[in-house]
């Protein structure tokens, strides 16, 4: 065995003991040789009476389950690099007489066990993260595990263990300045965590799950990615299964109908903000199932500004999950009321849907929406 090799091996082993306490400074305090980690991230913080932020190691020692901030030029003797995950032989020191406000622990080191560079992308098993679906909430109550455009979708971020934390912050959160979940088939993102500083203060927020509807009708890949610095240090994806059923969320032969009050529900997408539905629960009229499915307002715009929209986000979902129009007359539709134009109309083997825009009265204002219905 090289002088090198027995050198490493004595260390480790010293590593492993529990040296005694004892004062070897010549003073009243005692200490104890400990391994202590220390992550290759840092983290600000502001400090009281300093106008800045102050810059703090991330160090633990071998038997704790969870990370302390030390300032960096704490430990005598050694030169932190930021990039670089360490094990380190250290001494702490509990001071007999600590000064008021300040520290009661002094560390300096005794060596250096292992120095591992952490190349970008690459990160501990401590600072991954996975997000999950955990509920799927269908449109008409079906007993399916597939989800379908407009079925409601729960998300849960996990550590790499898959252990959930519905409150507070997870230890991996620490390394990372956001967490931001997005999709190649959606132009919106969605950030369940950030962390912020300024000269003042610093603040964090995150959420542990989301909910959230989707307009997709084809799989698709759901990515929450770890930012530091800007960069990504690490992602998870997801591979969503998507199967429309006869239009949309709707299953006309399975699904549940409302016969008394039905509620309307608004449909989001927190990766596609470009339109927000609203979508009756399932009715008959004439003996036949219908359901009707609007644009909900957004603020600032004017009258004719919110009409236009109405009919252009209702086009773009006919075109989306139906294709081309077709030439079926009103006089084939069962459930469109009375006095309502039929504007186009869109079908399959098994639904017919039109566009219908209705005129403004006294008690009610001019709308287009889509009358949807059981062929």
């Amino acid at each position: 065995m090289d002088i090198k090799r027995l050198s490493l091996f004595l260390l480790t082993a010293l590593s492993l003991m529990s040296i005694g306490c004892g004062n070897d400074d010549g003073t009243d305090n005692s200490y104890v040789d400990i391994v202590m980690h220390v992550s290759e991230n840092t983290v600000w913080n502001q400090v009281r009476g300093i106008d800045e932020p102050k810059e703090y190691m991330l160090v633990k020692e071998r038997s704790a389950s969870s990370w302390q901030e030390l300032a960096i030029g704490s430990i005598e003797g050694f030169d932190y690099v930021r990039g670089h995950a360490y094990e380190l032989k250290v001494r702490k020191y509990v001071l007999a007489n600590p000064s008021q406000g300040g520290t009661k622990y002094v560390y300096r080191l005794l060596g250096i066990i292992s120095d591992v560079t952490v190349s970008p992308g690459g990160v501990p098993d401590e600072a991954k993260f996975k997000l999950k679906m955990v509920q799927l909430e269908t449109f008409m109550h079906l007993d399916t595990p597939l989800a379908a455009p407009f079925d409601m979708l729960k998300f849960r971020v996990t550590d790499n263990n898959d252990a959930y934390s519905p409150v507070g912050f997870p230890e991996f959160l620490q390394y990372y300045d956001s967490l931001v979940v997005s999709s190649p088939e959606m132009p919106d993102t969605y950030c369940l965590y950030k962390k912020e500083h300024d000269y003042n203060s610093a603040s964090e927020r995150f959420m542990s799950q989301f909910s959230s509807y989707f307009f997709v009708k084809k799989d698709f890949q759901i990515f929450l990615k770890g930012y530091k610095d800007g960069e990504v240090k690490y992602e998870y994806k997801v591979d969503q299964i998507m199967r429309e059923r006869d239009f949309l969320g709707i299953d006309w032969k399975y699904g549940d109908v409302v016969l008394d009050n039905p509620k309307t529900s608004g449909i989001y997408c927190v990766l596609d903000n470009r339109y927000e539905y609203m979508l009756t629960d399932t009715q008959v009229r004439n003996n036949i199932p219908y359901v009707e499915i609007g644009v909900a307002y957004t603020s600032g715009l004017t009258d004719a500004e919110y009409i236009k929209r109405q009919e252009n986000g209702l086009r773009w979902l006919l075109e989306e999950h139906l294709g081309e129009k077709i030439t079926e007359t009103r006089s084939e539709f069962k459930t469109v009321p009375e006095g309502a134009e039929v504007v186009e109309t869109y079908g399959n083997a098994t639904t017919r849907a039109a566009l219908v825009h209705t005129n403004g009265d006294d008690l009610h204002a001019e709308r287009y929406y889509i009358i949807t219905e059981k062929k």
